[in-house]
């Protein structure tokens, strides 16, 4: 069980992380986490929360484990992994400088680089990011909310990084006050009205003690826009067949780090070709309704 935070311990009324309504009730729960839903706002949210050792301990972890793998680390820098973050960056912004939160080991960088952007990162996860600092990568490990940066951004992304945190308004705080007039911000979470989610739910592996908040598409895109972001797009992709019905057979058993390097390796295999390019459609389809597992949404910040 993870630690519950000292300031969470204190609160004497439970409130929503996002947006501070104390219109919460609890939803479910699985293995030891409460699952709560926000009546105002529509998160839900893990109670209690971590507290920051326990999520440095968590990442160090899984970090060891989950990059152990040749074939992950091949995956993850390779740009075909980040295609539509790379796509949707290209949309709705112009090269300059830019900071990924949440680097990992730096995949993203990497990409945004070759683009023409003058990219680093930033991760909490020091083995991580060691593996993308061999591959020459400008990554550096370290608290986002406690690190000096020599100068602003016109670009600062969160790729699958706001669902992990205790607090990810502060996180969304720091990253608008670190870009330049009229920058873009863009992130990415699950979608919790994804399909699989639709589908499965509880028993999608994506709901888990990994991730402390879950928004729908809609329900993300209205919790950036509060932060004085006008919204570029919204989009949602992802959706593996056969991890939904992996998960669906498993009756919501958590999946290890190691089981998810070997099927994202296996995954990244069968993406090229035909199957592939079937793939993308079906995800296109799916984002008509913003269906699909992930949900990206661009911003740009407003005039002060």
């Amino acid at each position: 069980m993870i630690a519950v935070g000292a300031a969470a311990a204190e609160r004497s009324v439970l409130t929503c992380p996002c947006c501070e309504s104390d219109k919460v009730k609890r939803a479910f729960e699985k293995g030891e986490s409460g699952f709560y839903s926000c009546h105002k706002c529509c998160l839900t949210f893990i109670w209690p929360r971590p507290d920051d050792a326990a999520l440095v301990d968590l990442y160090e972890d899984y970090g060891r484990r989950y990059y152990s793998s040749e074939g992950v680390k091949r995956y993850l820098l390779s740009a075909n992994h980040y295609h539509r973050e790379i796509e949707l960056l290209s949309r709705t912004s112009q090269a300059g400088t830019l900071l990924d939160v949440g680097c990992s080991i730096g995949g993203f960088v990497k990409a945004a680089g070759e683009l023409g952007y003058e990219a680093q990162g930033i991760d909490i996860s020091g083995v991580s990011v060691a593996v993308g600092q061999s591959a020459g990568l400008k990554i550096q490990s370290g608290d986002f909310l406690r690190t000096a940066f020599a100068d602003s951004f016109d670009v600062i992304t969160m790729w699958a990084t706001l669902e992990h945190l205790p607090e990810p308004s502060r996180y969304v705080q720091r990253a608008l006050k670190m870009l330049r007039p009229g920058g873009v911000f863009l992130a990415s979470v699950p979608n919790y009205a994804g399909i699989t989610q639709r589908l499965i739910g509880r028993k999608d592996r994506y709901v888990g003690s990994d991730h402390l908040n879950y928004w729908t598409a809609r329900g993300f895109a209205s919790y950036l826009q509060k932060f004085n972001l006008q919204i570029l797009e919204t989009l949602t992709f992802g959706f593996n067949p056969l991890t939904l019905v992996r998960d669906a057979m498993d009756r919501g058993q958590s999946c290890g780090c190691e089981q998810m390097a070997s099927e994202q390796t296996n995954a990244a295999s069968w993406k090229s070709g035909w199957i592939g390019k079937g793939h993308r459609v079906a995800e296109r389809v799916l984002n008509f309704g913003l269906l699909g597992d992930s949900v990206a949404v661009a911003g740009r910040l407003r005039g002060q």
